[in-house]
């Protein structure tokens, strides 16, 4: 089954738009300008701010809730229903504490492992967790809220920025090639990996050959 819809959580505002909460809006921003973001219809609707457009063949919408992170499930919900998109047609982009700057996950389905943004789109899907997931690095702190709410250090933007970069090859072989693949390519990779700056070449050389 094709992805139609990827979801990246963030917080809205000006405020927020570097912090570590927001791993979501940057990934999707990156991604949005990586492919002609000209030939993408821009809405808001459903408490959101949604481009439309197509990619390998398909219609796809990328949204951008603003509702706050912890309640994100309610766009993300009400998009859903009116473009009548199931739950294993989504994808969501977020932050992950578990794992530090530089480093990614894709996962299947499963719990939100305490991720309040996720918690709202499980519940409000009706306790449905069978959706794909793309976790982005962001590492811990010591007080949760004020490290999610604090923008990178100058030691960690370089991990980011790869972590974004990786992040977009990832979501185009998830689109193209399907999650268990993708899984096998980026599930291990890491920026402090001697190869990690040769492997986001070789992945979107490949990418495009697919």
């Amino acid at each position: 089954m094709a992805y139609k819809l990827i979801v990246g959580l963030g917080n809205p505002g000006g405020e927020y738009a570097k912090t570590r909460h927001n791993m979501g809006f940057m990934l999707l921003e990156k991604f949005l300008q990586e492919h002609r973001p000209e030939r993408w219809e821009k809405q808001h609707t459903c408490n959101s701010f949604c481009y439309v457009g197509n990619y390998a063949g398909s219609k796809l919408i990328l949204q951008f809730p603003q509702t706050y992170m912890n309640n994100s499930g309610t766009a993300v919900a009400k998009l859903m229903r009116q473009e009548k998109i199931e739950p294993a047609e989504l994808i969501v982009v977020y932050d992950d504490m578990d794992l530090a700057p530089g480093r990614l996950r894709i996962r299947r389905n499963g719990a939100s492992g305490g991720h309040h943004g996720i918690d709202s789109i499980i519940a409000e899907l009706g306790n449905r967790s069978d959706f794909t997931r793309l976790r982005l690095g962001i590492g811990h702190g010591r007080e949760t809220v004020d490290h999610v709410l604090s923008g990178f250090t100058a030691e960690e933007q370089p991990a980011v920025d790869a972590e974004l970069a990786t992040g977009c090859k990832a979501l185009e072989m998830m689109l193209r090639c399907g999650v268990g693949k993708a899984m096998n390519e980026y599930n291990s990779w890491s920026y402090a990996a001697p190869e990690a700056a040769e492997n986001i070449k070789t992945d979107q050389e490949s990418i495009k050959t697919e």
